[in-house]
């Protein structure tokens, strides 16, 4: 794809984004939560507000282009072909319910399979971290350096430790400098993206969790592989990291040490 259709595509999709500054407010003052498989996967009216409006969005000005989202059925979406976009209309829906932050707003652009746009839009905090593939990574029009690669010892790294078992969990913990979990898997890869963390571990994303990453990661010179460190499939999903390269083989060693973490 052409430079100038990308920006002006990427345009598009920051005024739209912009958009939801006067919508979330209103939203959330009318908050109503429901749940979904059990009573901690939660979903609320802004989540599927949100992503209703991305969907007349696309159908005014993209009509062509696919929707691959969380909050509808994917039945007939084919996501390896022709323009497809990716969407978690709030990343960290319980952080939203029970705290009022830390979520965000993931979009990844795939055409042909190929990543090429990505955004994680920190709604709270104002926030827009963005992808264009071949032209680097930005947060809020500031363009973002590579992180320095580091060994773990000199890490924080960030991971679920309710689904680690004991010896799984102490070994990462010896291993690095310290361990923080932000609960918002688009946010906690934000901060190996800007270098604050040296890792983020989940074993249960769904595509629309990790969509924005991928771009993300290789525009920055990051590693995001499965957890047997082979090719991640951004259609499926499945149990991912992505992190600093200093770091990324003595995670993996930890983590493939016998049983060291539960796939739901």
């Amino acid at each position: 794809m052409e430079k100038e259709d990308l920006l002006h595509i990427d345009e598009n999709i920051r005024q739209w984004l912009s958009t939801l500054d006067d919508v979330i407010p209103q939203l959330i003052a009318e908050m109503k939560t429901t749940t979904k498989q059990n009573r901690f996967d939660l979903v609320t009216n802004v989540d599927k507000t949100i992503q209703y409006h991305f969907e007349q969005f696309l159908k005014q000005h993209y009509p062509q282009h696919q929707l691959f989202a969380e909050e509808k059925n994917n039945d007939e979406v084919k996501p390896r072909e022709g323009h497809v976009w990716i969407m978690d209309p709030i990343d960290g829906t319980t952080n939203l319910v029970k705290q009022q932050t830390d979520y965000c707003i993931i979009l990844g652009y795939f055409v042909d399979g190929v990543p090429t746009l990505s955004y994680i839009y920190d709604y709270p905090k104002q926030t827009l971290h963005k992808a264009i593939k071949g032209h680097g990574a930005y947060t809020n029009g500031k363009l973002i350096p590579q992180p320095e690669s580091q060994p773990l010892k000199d890490l924080i790294i960030s991971f679920n430790s309710q689904v680690m078992n004991n010896d799984t969990i102490n070994a990462l913990y010896d291993a690095a400098f310290s361990y923080r979990f932000i609960g918002s898997c688009g946010l906690d890869s934000v901060r190996v993206i800007h270098g604050q963390f040296g890792a983020h571990i989940n074993t249960n994303p769904k595509p629309w969790d990790i969509a924005a990453q991928f771009l993300l990661a290789e525009e920055l010179g990051l590693k995001m592989t499965t957890l047997s460190n082979e090719e991640l499939d951004f259609a499926t999903s499945g149990p991912f990291i992505i992190s600093n390269k200093g770091c990324h083989e003595e995670i993996l060693k930890i983590l493939n040490s016998g049983n060291g973490y539960e796939i739901f």
